[in-house]
């Protein structure tokens, strides 16, 4: 029964190995334990109050307009799969376009004040002014035969002109 001692040999083999194995984890846990309180306080060191973290971090405002630019820039591809929570809301859209329109109001209106309240210089030499062609009246119609001769018949206009009155 050679094959016997074979099989009981690789279990005591595997056996020592996993004792070695629980010993090494049991070394290691026993030190990540010891060293424990001197990381702690090494991480609380190095993160700064709650107040500078606050102060470090962008305000909301400045949040939406760099997801509303993250947006725009998005292929519209991309932009159609993403969920309606990501997208940029109406409103806030609308409110850009209102300032938009309001800013073209305004730039209109300064425009306009500006233009009316300088003219503009008088030209350095006097152009030369093209001779204008006088304009022609219209031709006047000629006047319409008082009466008609009696000795032709009305037509009823189906007649020919070239065609002799009927008698």
């Amino acid at each position: 029964m050679p094959s016997f001692k074979k099989k009981k040999n690789l279990r005591n083999q595997l056996e020592e190995r996993l004792d070695d194995l629980t010993t090494q984890t049991a070394e290691l846990s026993k030190q990540v334990a010891d060293r424990a309180p001197g990381v702690r306080d090494q991480l609380l060191a190095a993160i700064p109050d709650k107040d500078q973290l606050r102060a470090a971090l962008p305000d909301k405002d400045q949040l939406l307009e760099i997801r509303d630019e993250l947006f725009e820039r998005l292929p519209e591809s991309v932009s159609e799969r993403l969920p309606e929570k990501v997208k940029p809301k109406r409103s806030r859209l609308k409110k850009v376009a209102i300032l938009g329109a309001i800013t073209g109001i305004g730039a209109a209106a300064f425009a306009a004040v500006r233009g009316k309240s300088s003219t503009p210089p008088p030209p350095p030499a006097p152009f030369p002014q093209a001779t204008r062609p006088t304009p022609t009246p219209p031709p006047t119609p000629a006047p319409a035969p008082a009466a008609a001769p009696a000795s032709v018949p009305p037509t009823d206009g189906f007649d020919a002109p070239d065609s002799a009155p009927k008698a």
